[in-house]
């Protein structure tokens, strides 16, 4: 296998960085206004002055409730009624 030379490999670094400003910056926004319901939370939030960096921490309280109720839902889904036993 080649290995690529100088100049290919900033060329792919350049694009690359500008394809992730373009999705950061560009896509994503445009995805948020184009939905209702996404819009909708993004002002929300905005309003709300929540930080949702910190949800990426493990240590916010926020987080291991919501972790907790997650993983409760799962677990312990209701299932109704079972059938009848007969004995």
């Amino acid at each position: 296998m080649e290995e690529k030379s100088t100049l290919r490999r900033w060329t792919s670094f350049i694009l690359a960085l500008a394809v992730t400003w373009a999705v950061c910056f560009v896509a994503a926004p445009a995805f948020v206004e184009s939905n209702q319901a996404m819009s909708r939370m993004a002002r929300f939030i905005d309003d709300s002055g929540i930080n949702t960096g910190k949800f990426y921490y493990t240590d916010v309280e926020a987080c291991a409730v919501a972790n907790l109720n997650t993983r409760n839902t799962v677990l312990y889904r209701p299932h109704g009624p079972g059938p009848e036993q007969t004995n």
